[in-house]
């Protein structure tokens, strides 16, 4: 079984059109989306999977590209949070094998990014690999970190997530080492310079006894949890353990789909967010029919959770499809955003949870601002930052011809979700769905946000990113005749 799936889009021509923004004033961001790669402009190779993070002001992405011929991790920094970027790339990775799937977390100078690498052995293998830096992304190690200890490549390591807090750095994954596979952790406490003799295991059942995957992971100074999903019940559910010592060791994990019997439905895509010693844990789940958005909290780091996870979506149980669930967390409150087809097409709905009140503590919102399901909007993301809200998704309304085009748009509140903008906004600048623009990261600057995703404007997928200020909006302008 090869528990990974990664389809790319392919694109039927390249654009070059000029490009504008409105709406910002003199003080906003540039007026054209960045190119963050520097693999040329009239390159072959596919970039794709950027993940990034943002510490006071800085934001650092990494992401997957094939530019040499085989899939590498390569990363570039902006000192001014997405106006520019660095003029060279750095590739992260050091062995002659494909490197894929990167993630990554930063905390002050630190810069801590993992991988699935299968330089190791003949089996092909993935093993987990890491690279650190300590000056702010400017170099890293001469040599990648093995963290998972499988020299010879034996057994298969997947699906890297990686936290951070203080001089402390956590990376998560899943491996079949024992026969199932298990969910192990690795931890540092001096910023990546010495890591665990072995990593720790984070579910409790008997080793390689059941399918555990797919691992999310968060940290504060006051918590370390992991949740993922898990087949012990023989049907899929969530659940979670918790480290009181560094991630040296892990509890007796807990499920957290409570509320139906264990193994009865199936649960997928945990998500998780740590807020100090609050943490939230979101996913979609089919107990009801179609799947609904539900979720479990803590508010002691862990060692205990909600007696029964509570629904997030609020129109009929089970009625109409709720997926990919994204969340953020501050002051105790968790704002949680989502896909959802009651009205027809996917619209983008979000709703805030208190986890001192223990209940919800606004109604659901819908932030896609088209007709009622009129248009596909998917795969939503969240950032916080005081009282501003961004959310932004991909957006097929405007890809008459139903060739799978999308656009990034995005909605904002400014004053902690109880209202919103009143109408949705564009992100990317080149013709309206006229290529693909996917796996979207997103950060929040005081009243900017920030955004970078893969894109094929070029006929190829490269990696873009835009910063605007909060109600700015990309217009696109079409080329004169004497400059096509």
């Amino acid at each position: 079984m090869n528990p990974r799936d990664v389809s790319f889009l392919l694109l039927l021509a390249p654009l070059a059109p000029l490009l504008g923004c409105s709406g910002g004033g003199e003080e906003s961001g540039p007026t054209e989306d960045v190119r963050v790669d520097h693999a040329g402009e009239d390159d072959s190779s596919e970039a794709t999977v950027p993940r990034t993070c943002l510490v006071d002001g800085v934001l650092y992405v990494a992401w997957q590209e094939d530019r040499t011929g085989r899939p590498g991790i390569w990363f570039n920094v902006s000192k001014d949070g997405g106006n520019s970027w660095l003029p060279s790339d750095i590739q992260l990775n050091h062995g002659e094998a494909d490197a894929v799937a990167p993630d990554i977390a930063c905390v002050g100078e630190n810069v801590y990014v993992a991988w699935e690498d299968e330089r190791d052995g003949e089996l092909k293998n993935h093993n987990i690999y890491a690279a650190v830096s300590t000056d702010s992304g400017n170099t890293f190690g001469e040599e990648d970190i093995l963290l998972d200890g499988d020299i010879e490549g034996d057994a298969m390591s997947l699906g890297p997530r990686v936290a951070a807090a203080g001089d402390d750095v956590y990376v998560a994954w899943f491996d079949n080492a024992n026969g199932a596979y298990d969910i192990l952790v690795q931890a540092s406490h001096n910023n990546g310079t010495r890591w665990l003799d072995t990593p720790s295991r984070a579910d409790s059942d008997g080793e390689g006894s059941a399918y555990s995957a797919w691992p999310t992971i968060g940290a504060s100074a006051d918590a370390v949890i992991v949740a993922w999903e898990d087949s012990r019940n023989e049907g899929n559910d969530v659940f979670a353990s918790a480290s009181d010592d560094g991630g040296e060791t892990f509890g007796n994990d807990q499920r957290l789909d409570l509320g139906d019997d264990g193994g009865a439905s199936n649960s997928f895509e945990p998500r998780i967010v740590v807020d100090g010693a609050m943490a939230a844990v979101a996913w979609y789940d089919e107990r009801n029919g179609a799947r609904d958005i539900l979720m479990n909290a803590t508010t002691d780091a862990g060692g205990s959770w909600l007696g029964e996870a509570v629904r997030v979506d609020t129109d009929p149980a089970g009625e109409a499809e709720s997926l990919h669930p994204a969340l953020a967390a501050q002051d105790g409150k968790v704002f949680v955003t989502w896909q959802d087809a009651r009205s027809g097409g996917y619209d983008i709905y979000e709703r805030v949870y208190d986890s001192a009140a223990g209940d919800f503590a606004s109604e659901e919102v819908r932030l896609d601002t088209d007709a009622d399901g009129e248009a596909q909007s998917y795969y939503p993301k969240i950032a916080v930052d005081g009282q501003n809200i961004f959310v932004d998704w991909q957006d097929y309304r405007e890809d008459s011809g139903a060739v799978g085009f999308n656009d990034l748009r995005y909605n904002y509140s400014a004053n902690g979700g109880q209202n919103w903008n009143g109408s949705d906004l564009r992100i990317n600048s080149n013709e309206p769905g006229s290529s693909y623009a996917i796996n979207a990261s997103a950060g929040i600057i005081g009243d900017s946000f920030t955004v970078v995703w893969a894109d094929g404007r070029k006929g190829t997928g490269d990696i873009y990113g835009a910063k605007r200020k909060l109600g700015d909006e990309s217009v696109y302008v079409a080329p004169k005749k004497d400059e096509e």
